[in-house]
Order: C-alpha cells, then sequence, then structure tokens
C-alpha cells in the first residue's frame, strides 16, 4: 500500500494501472490487485461499494428500455476519454447496467485516465480505429486545459493544439461512417483541487473551459454531429457535481451524462 500515490479506493475507481499500459481486463481484481501491491479481498469490498452505486444510479434513470425481441439492430457504443471515463462508476458502467436486459444495446470502454487529446490521437489507431462499432462518444479535454499556476499560465495544451485534435479525431471518425457524441466538458473546483492533490501547482480557469467548450459546440454544430451539453447542464442547476477531490463527477455528475446521452440515443 505505502507505493500508491493516492488512497486504494481513488486509485481503483479511476483505473491508474492502465497509465502503465497493462492490458488488464476491468473484472480482473486479481491481476490488477497484484499491481497495486494490495489484498484481493480489500480490492473486492471496494468495488463491490462501487457496484452497489452503479446499480442504485442506473435504478434511478427513467426506464424506456425497448424489449429485447422488439426487432432493434444491436448498437455498440465507444467511449473515448480520459478519467472521468475511465471511472468504475462512469456513464458507461451506469448505462451497461441500465441495459442490462437488452442485449442490443452495449457501451464500450476506451477510456486512459490522465488522457490529453494528444495521447488520445497516439493510440489512436490502437484503441479505437481497431474496434467494432456504430457511435462513438467523445469526452476529452479537462486534462488539455490544465494550466500552470505561475504568471504565464501555459495550459498542457493551447487551444489551438486541441482543436486540431479534435479536428482530426471527429473527422476520422465521421468519415469512417461513424455517429458522434461530444460532450461538453465540466467546470472544476480549484480550492479543492488544491486541496486533494497537496503538490499540484495547476489550475483550471473558466475562462479556458469556456473557450474549449464553446468551440466543440460551434464544431459539431459545423460538421453536423451531436453535442451532449454537459457544461450548460450544469450551470441550469444548483446540485453538487463534483467528487472531493473537485476535478472528476460524482454520482449526480455521472447520472447527468447518462440522461443526456440517452436523449440522444433514444
Amino acid at each position: 500500500m505505502d507505493q500508491l500515490q493516492h488512497p486504494l479506493s481513488f486509485v481503483h475507481k479511476f483505473n491508474l494501472y492502465k497509465l502503465s499500459g497493462l492490458l488488464i481486463e476491468d473484472d480482473d481484481l486479481a491481476s490488477i490487485a497484484r499491481v497495486y501491491g494490495v489484498s484481493l479481498a480489500e480490492l473486492k469490498s471496494i468495488e463491490e461499494g462501487f457496484q452497489r452505486n452503479i446499480a442504485e444510479l442506473a435504478a434511478s434513470l427513467p426506464r424506456a428500455v425497448k424489449p429485447a425481441d422488439d426487432g432493434t439492430p444491436s448498437l455498440s457504443i465507444l467511449a473515448v476519454g480520459d478519467s472521468i471515463t475511465s471511472d468504475r462508476e462512469s456513464y458507461v458502467k451506469i448505462l451497461n447496467r441500465y441495459w442490462q436486459e437488452d442485449p442490443s444495446r452495449q457501451m464500450l470502454d476506451a477510456a486512459v485516465s490522465g488522457d490529453t487529446s494528444a495521447d488520445l490521437i497516439k493510440r489512436f489507431y490502437s484503441t479505437v480505429a481497431n474496434r467494432e462499432f456504430q457511435w462513438a462518444v467523445l469526452f476529452i479535454g479537462t486534462n488539455d486545459s490544465l494550466q500552470l499556476d505561475d504568471r504565464r499560465s501555459v495550459s498542457v495544451l493551447s487551444l489551438g493544439e486541441y482543436q486540431r485534435n479534435i479536428h482530426f479525431i471527429t473527422e476520422t471518425l465521421l468519415a469512417r461512417g461513424k455517429r458522434l457524441i461530444q460532450i461538453t466538458i465540466p467546470p472544476v473546483d480549484n480550492v479543492r483541487l488544491r486541496s486533494f492533490f497537496s503538490d499540484s501547482n495547476s489550475v483550471y480557469t473558466e475562462e479556458h473551459i469556456g473557450e474549449v467548450n464553446d468551440f466543440i459546440r460551434g464544431w459539431a454544430e459545423k460538421n453536423g454531429y451531436f453535442v451532449a451539453d454537459l457544461a450548460r447542464a450544469i450551470e441550469q442547476q444548483e446540485e453538487d457535481v463534483l467528487e472531493p477531490d473537485g476535478l472528476h463527477l460524482n454520482g449526480r455528475g455521472q447520472r447527468m451524462i447518462c440522461e443526456l446521452l440517452l436523449d440522444l440515443l433514444s
């Protein structure tokens, strides 16, 4: 346990073993426990808590699932993104639980914690382009928007670099006949972020996140694909949607994504 930078529940929740490039299936808890240097029993206990939360969130969604024998063609949806998607309590897990009695619907997780749009491009042909799916959900940009908290406020990727990367990703997917939904990125609470990550010298600005989201909306409209406007949905309600780290989405935030996607996929 001493080798883990963060609590085991955090490390497991966001699948941080994937940062090392290990090809381990999400349900192979024995192998994941060995990577983290913890007991399988301890990891199973944490996983069981995640599964209970997923079940509750899935049950809270409005039921509009069609019968499995209604002739609906199968639909595979590839989720591409960062740790907000590569979360063991994410919208991917919730919707798969929601659709568990409807085998014609399935979400596939191709997200990696810590990814920027540049990281996604590096692995594009190995993690995205070689998969079989009809729809893609693209939720990337939070890590791109991280800035150094100094007088120059240099971001991990400039807005221009982010735009170039999204141009490539979306144009490639659309050219291959995939239907596409892009999710706008949520706000970040810098106070909670600094408290949780005590060694961080990073910051997220409302201005930069706003510019990213304005680009997402405009580019999607220009190219004829859907936007799940999470940022705007958050602005229109008062409930807290962030985890204690101020960066990731809590259950309420993940449920909001489910609602937005169900409206577009129905």
